[in-house]
């Protein structure tokens, strides 16, 4: 994937956030300022307040801000509280006796840039697994909402039926499997039930836990089968104890109390040529659905009837579409694919069979964020380490265990929340697309309200996932009524996160973003505009998304920044940095 650079310099700020709610349309709300404010801002006039200082709502149309005895410098985020992600909303202000902000929008400077750690994707493993290429991702997970949500009811009644002893439905993925056995599973990620395109697969790994297949046409270079046994043992050992104390357990309807992991060249082929991010891997929700109808079900004839996922393979010559894949890649992208890929399997099974009062799949961004979590919630235990440690370029660059680890199954979360940092008026958390800067933004999202909750984590990863609602309805039955102040809050910390004196409200427990993409690429990406004196400047945001805006005002002078009337609900915040 290519990412973008900021050119932000060196900062201290005070922040101003607008909370634009209950915008009904997709029109374009726009503010428009009173510029007879402007005689009423002086020196003796202006707000003081000390660094670090929040207040929060303000009320107006304007702002008078004073710089004190030796300057200070200030940010206005316009936040866009609109539940409809397309529904745009504008603020003009006007400016006086503001300039251009002097320093870097990094607080913690690293002197020496070494630190091994990837956000480029070119070694982060979910990264590149998980970028929609060619829409990919959000092709299916429309087919499912399309084709599969009004077979969940009967799916039930067929399954419940089955597992009595009443019913017997033809097993793909037999109750018994061996090492040595051959399965026959259809591959097609297109179409739900109909045109299967099968592939033979022999099982070459057998735990507790896991059956692993491997298509015997894929390219010669992969694993061994003792290389597969590793893999279900870490399945066993560290993906399946994580995602199911999380999320739950998912169900067992092959009744065979096992997971598949089928490694095919089938995923490989979904990459085309030349392409600059991969597909690692997919769970289709198809396969939770049984393949005969009977006279109150309508069957998934080309459904594997198992709880599966599948994955990428080596291919080092590059045989398939022209795109070579190292061993060593596919090894380090595996796991957190499949941590990746189990939650998509839980979420979706204990939707259909264990919380039966839902009548549909999770939302696509809500359910790739929490996908994200388990990324992260595998981070920390291959480093062991846990959130609301703030961890740091420093911390991770103490340790190898750190480094790689990192590599592995954070840097990939890092290098989402790049995508929305750079372009955060059009990236919203719960935007209805798949793109980066989505799952970005609706990763660091959970991460922030799960911590601002401050109780155990899994509690929360667990209610998210076993809720018969979806989306925004889901996450305010999590986090309550006060739903619209939590984002407004997040949105506020993308820029405060790790500005001394801030309270905790308006920053990001977890990580220190800042000394991390300051080690990495040397500057923290978060895109903003300059406000001077005179000028008129136009803050757009789409529903759920942030403009940033940032000013200083001179040693004893004051600043004045006009809106006029605000589109309706708008909350202001002002929080001081210098």
């Amino acid at each position: 994937m290519t990412h973008h650079r900021s050119v932000l310099s060196h900062w201290q700020t005070l922040v101003l956030v607008f909370l634009i709610t209950a915008c009904s349309s997709d029109a374009t709300k726009l503010s428009s300022p009173d510029t007879t404010a402007s005689s009423t801002c002086s020196a003796s006039s202006a707000s003081a307040l000390v660094p670090g200082q929040v207040t929060t709502p303000l009320s107006g149309t304007s702002l008078c801000v004073g710089g004190g005895s030796g300057g200070a410098e200030y940010a206005l985020v316009a936040f866009n509280g609109s539940t409809v992600p397309t529904a745009t909303a504008s603020v003009v202000l006007q400016s006086n006796g503001t300039s251009a902000p002097s320093s870097s929008i990094l607080t913690n400077v690293i002197a020496s840039r070494t630190l091994a750690i990837d956000l480029s994707g070119s070694g982060a493993s979910a990264l590149a697994s998980e970028a929609d290429v060619g829409g990919f991702h959000a092709r299916l997970r429309a087919t499912e909402s399309r084709v599969l949500t009004r077979l969940i009811p009967g799916a039930r009644r067929a399954v419940a039926a089955h597992q009595s002893g009443s019913a017997v439905l033809r097993d793909v993925i037999p109750s018994s499997v061996q090492v040595g056995q051959f399965l026959r599973l259809n591959t097609n990620a297109d179409s739900a039930c109909t045109d299967p395109s099968y592939s033979i697969g022999r099982v070459v790994a057998v735990t507790s836990k896991a059956i692993v297949v491997a298509d015997t046409a894929n390219p010669a270079g992969g694993y061994t089968d003792a290389e597969y046994q590793s893999i279900a043992v870490t399945f066993d050992t560290l993906v399946d104890p994580l995602d199911t104390k999380n999320f739950g357990q998912p169900s067992d309807i092959d009744g065979n109390g096992h997971v598949v992991l089928f490694f095919t060249r089938s995923v490989n082929a979904l990459t085309p040529a030349g392409s600059s991010s991969y597909i690692g891997g997919f769970f289709f929700a198809r396969d939770l659905f049984p393949t005969s109808s009977t006279s109150d079900f309508e069957g998934c004839a080309s459904s594997n009837y198992g709880e599966m996922f599948y994955l990428m393979v080596a291919d080092p010559s590059g045989t398939i579409n022209g795109n070579a894949r190292s061993k060593s890649m596919v090894t380090t992208s595996t796991i957190g694919t499949v941590a990746h890929e189990y939650q998509h399997l839980i979420n979706a099974a204990r939707r259909m069979y264990v919380n039966t009062s839902a009548t549909s799949f999770e939302e696509v961004w809500l359910n790739e964020g929490l996908s994200h979590v388990a990324e992260e919630l595998l981070f920390y235990a291959q480093a062991n380490l846990q959130p609301r440690q703030d961890l740091d370029a420093t911390l991770l660059r103490s340790s190898q265990t750190y480094i790689s680890a990192f590599n592995s199954d954070a840097s990939a979360n890092l290098g989402r929340f790049r995508e929305f940092l750079v372009a955060p008026a059009t990236s919203s958390p719960y935007a209805d697309n798949d793109s980066l800067s989505t799952r970005g933004a609706t990763w660091s999202f959970l991460r922030y309200a799960v911590d601002r909750q401050g109780t155990t984590d899994s509690n929360m990863w667990y209610q998210l996932v076993n809720s018969s609602m979806t989306g925004l309805d889901n996450l305010q039955q999590v986090f309550g009524t006060g739903l619209a102040a939590v984002f407004r809050d997040w949105a506020t910390s993308a820029l405060s996160d790790d500005v001394a004196g801030v309270a905790i409200t308006y920053q990001q427990p977890s990580w220190n973003f800042r000394s991390i993409y300051d080690a990495s690429s040397g500057s923290y990406p978060l895109n903003t505009v300059s406000l001077t004196a005179g000028s008129t400047t136009t803050l757009t945001a789409d529903g759920g998304s942030a403009a940033y805006a940032r000013f200083s005002v001179a040693n004893g002078g004051a600043g004045q920044v006009v809106w006029g009337t605000l589109p309706s609900n708008v909350q202001l915040t002002l929080v001081r940095t210098k």
